[in-house]
């Protein structure tokens, strides 16, 4: 009779339990992240002769779970995140390129090429002149305005990454302490604390892609590394801000077998394709001689003069043309005579015509001061106009289209007082003429103390190597370890560094080699022009390098919000819109530069268009200067209203074709050619098209994770509807095991009053 006391107590407490979680299941139903229980029980164990059992106990109480379903749901979750921050910022951009039928760049730019038409009918018009001013500003305005825009959502980016990683590291140091207080406690159904990490895992994968093991230990991974091992040991997201400097190597390639190599000369540094690009017989190959003009005038006084040194015969009243033929007469004499006086000055010939002299001096003499103008005797030489012939070999520097330098043969360099420098850093001065040998050292030197252009880059004669403090050891320096005595002081290979570190610091350089090729007068070279680019396996790009490390290891994330926030402010990332988007308008920028600049007009009345394409023309003598715009980028465009006086019909002529001109090239890495209007409407339809195609992702996203959210949630909700039916079932089992104790005290009371 006890035993079955004791079976009905049994059912007693399983059902008391079972009614306490349905109660528990329907207090929390809005929990965030309560997962409804249930009560397991089992048959007690026989551990005696009973047949029919000793009743029922609980065995715990467990979470509705499916750990496959959830590790699925926060990965899209997590997705969706990505998608919904990627959104956001398109969102921005799009705000930024927003126009309306009046408003906006594109109807500036219409503005503007309307403006040059109506200056072209009247070239004078002052109305016309400051519309036309007005609407270019407008212009260079417009897109310094969009560009600072775009930066803005950068710096607006890293704020919320910075702000994100806090969040984040709060998070895995919260999932860190629920984790210790699973691995302390005692009690043997510690759910509270498991959905409450759950929902924690669940705000993580919104900001990272999320990884979660429960074997033996929980382990959490982000982005495929261990944030959290050993159920406690939590490791934190940093991040890490890397702005590495644009650095430019000019160093030469060649083809070997199918590849592109950099070549390097027997000390290990790279060889230079300036210098290469001078042809053939290189940097000295073509005479260049300084030519006077002397104008003889009055009439001879006395039956002598002197010329040069040299004494010359005259009659008294000879006029100039007869003074010059007997000059003319002395010829041999008089250049033997100046030459053994004067052997850095020495004269090649002299040439006679009417009342002109003209003195040629012999080639790469330097500049030859000029004779002074004196009168001997009656007859007076004046006017000394001194020209060149031929071309000295040169290199120029040109810094955003905008400043340039230029070294050329037989030039002296001298400092800013007029004195002689030391090019190689050898500790001498006597060297500072430009020769073959060191004209790339002497460009260095100009790069670098040029006013404009110095503070913003660094010339270097060769890469730099660093000791372990960080300190630079330049090539002229034994330390360095491609250095020797023998190339110590010596031309090396063009290295332009930016001052400025990363994007920041952005520049456009380009090098521009004036080789003259000897013809059959070598006083009339043939000049050939060249851009020397860089070598892009060598040089390095300006990089923000912003990324995200665990344990001194970079993560790439595969999703969450953080990944298109990382994408975007990191240069390298190959998904940066912001990047792509600026580039676009720097290429605007320097082409509409560079085609407002110079041109050439062709004898069938075409053009050769912008200053990069006269530059490379052999007809460059016939260039025709605007600088109506200069600059390389959105930074350095600016206007100059000062050309605007100079502006002739022929230029305004050249000007409107700009308008119509389809083949436009901005991008000189692709084949795509448009006008300016096009390449604008090119920019917003693409900013318009990434922003669509991101809202059907997103849209196509939530809708999956919707999906699975709800089948999980059919899983581990609490369904009213269902608790009560169990509550109902649950209180049934109770009343009839209490039912059971009535029948049995009952069946006692019998026995009892039996006995008596």
């Amino acid at each position: 009779m006890l035993d079955i006391l004791n079976v009905a107590q049994s059912g007693l407490k399983v059902s008391q339990t079972q009614v306490e979680n349905v109660m528990n299941n329907l207090a929390n139903e809005n929990t965030p992240g309560y997962k409804k229980r249930v009560v397991n029980v089992e048959e007690m164990d026989h551990i005696d002769s009973r047949k029919t059992g000793r009743g029922v106990e609980t065995q715990n109480v467990s979470r509705i779970t499916d750990i496959y379903m959830y590790q699925n749901l926060i990965t899209e979750e997590s997705q969706l995140s990505s998608m919904d921050e990627l959104n956001s910022m398109l969102g921005d951009i799009e705000a930024i390129f927003k126009e309306t039928d009046i408003s906006g760049m594109s109807a500036d730019i219409n503005r503007y090429f309307k403006s040059i038409e109506n200056l072209r009918t009247s070239p004078q018009n002052e109305i016309y002149k400051n519309d036309l001013a007005n609407s270019a500003r407008v212009i260079v305005s417009n897109l310094k305005e969009m560009y600072a825009g775009i930066e803005e959502v950068e710096t607006s980016t890293l704020l919320g990454i910075k702000e994100n990683v806090t969040e984040v590291n709060n998070i895995l140091k919260e999932i860190g302490n629920i984790s210790e207080k699973l691995v302390k406690t005692t009690s043997n159904s510690p759910n509270d604390l498991l959905d409450k990490r759950d929902h924690l895992e669940k705000e993580l994968a919104k900001f990272v892609d999320v990884e979660i093991f429960r074997g033996e230990h929980y382990q959490l991974k982000i982005a495929g590394v261990t944030a959290v091992r050993f159920d406690t040991n939590v490791h934190e997201i940093k991040l890490v801000e890397d702005y590495v400097p644009q650095k430019d190597v000019y160093a030469r390639t060649q083809v070997s077998g199918n590849a592109i190599v950099t070549v390097t000369d027997a000390d290990g540094n790279f060889e230079s394709p300036i210098k290469e690009a001078f042809g053939a017989t290189g940097l000295d190959n073509v005479a260049v001689a300084e030519v006077q003009e002397i104008e003889v005038s009055g009439i001879a006084t006395k039956d002598s003069i002197s010329f040069l040194g040299t004494t010359i015969t005259t009659a008294i009243g000879d006029d100039a043309a007869t003074v010059v033929a007997n000059i003319s007469v002395q010829n041999a004499n008089i250049i033997s005579a100046w030459n053994s006086e004067h052997p850095n000055q020495e004269i090649d010939s002299i040439t006679y015509a009417g009342t002109q002299i003209e003195i040629t001096y012999k080639e790469f003499e330097g500049d030859v001061p000029a004779i002074d103008n004196v009168d001997i005797n009656g007859i007076s030489f004046t006017g000394s106009v001194e020209t060149t012939k031929g071309v000295r070999d040169s290199i120029t520097y040109t810094l955003n289209n905008e400043h340039s330098v230029t070294v050329t043969l037989g030039e002296e360099i001298l400092d800013d007082y007029g004195n002689p420098v030391d090019i190689t850093g050898d500790g001498s001065v006597a060297n500072n003429t430009v020769t073959k040998d060191n004209i790339l050292q002497a460009l260095i030197y100009q790069i670098n103390n040029d006013r404009d252009i110095g503070g913003k880059i660094k010339a270097y004669n060769g890469n730099y190597q660093l000791t372990k403090n960080g300190n630079k050891i330049l090539s002229n320096n034994l330390a360095h370890s491609n250095t020797t005595l023998a190339n110590q002081y010596a031309d090396k290979y063009l290295v332009i560094e930016s001052q400025v570190p990363g994007e920041e610091g952005k520049f456009v350089g380009e090098v521009t080699i004036s080789d003259s090729l000897a013809t059959a007068d070598p006083l009339k070279p043939e000049i050939h022009k060249e851009h020397i680019s860089n070598n892009k396996k060598v040089s390095q790009d300006a990089l923000d390098d912003v990324h995200l490390e665990i344990y001194d290891k970079e993560i790439t994330l595969s999703s969450g919000a953080l990944k298109p926030m990382i994408d975007n402010v990191k240069t390298d990332s190959g998904a940066n819109i912001f990047n792509q988007y600026k580039e676009k308008l720097d290429q605007f920028s320097k082409t509409l530069s560079d085609l407002t600049d110079a041109y050439i007009e062709n004898p069938d009345q075409s053009y050769i268009y912008g200053t990069d394409a006269v530059e490379l023309s052999s007809e460059e003598d016939r260039k025709v200067s605007l600088n109506l715009f200069s600059g390389a980028n959105v930074k350095s465009l600016r206007f100059n209203k000062d050309s605007l006086d100079r502006l002739t019909q022929d230029n305004l002529d050249y000007l409107a074709t700009i308008q119509w001109k389809e083949d436009i090239k901005f991008d000189s890495s692709s084949e795509d050619e448009q006008s300016f209007s096009q390449f604008y409407q090119a920019l917003r339809v693409d900013v318009a098209d990434n922003k669509e195609n991101v809202v059907f992702k997103q849209g196509a996203q939530a809708a999956v994770k919707e999906s699975m959210e709800n089948a999980y949630a059919k899983l581990t909700k609490v369904d009213n509807d269902e608790e009560m039916i169990l509550l109902i079932k649950f209180q049934s089992a109770y009343s009839a095991n209490a039912k059971m104790i009535t029948v049995v005290d009952e069946m006692l009371q019998t026995l009892l009053g039996l006995k008596r």
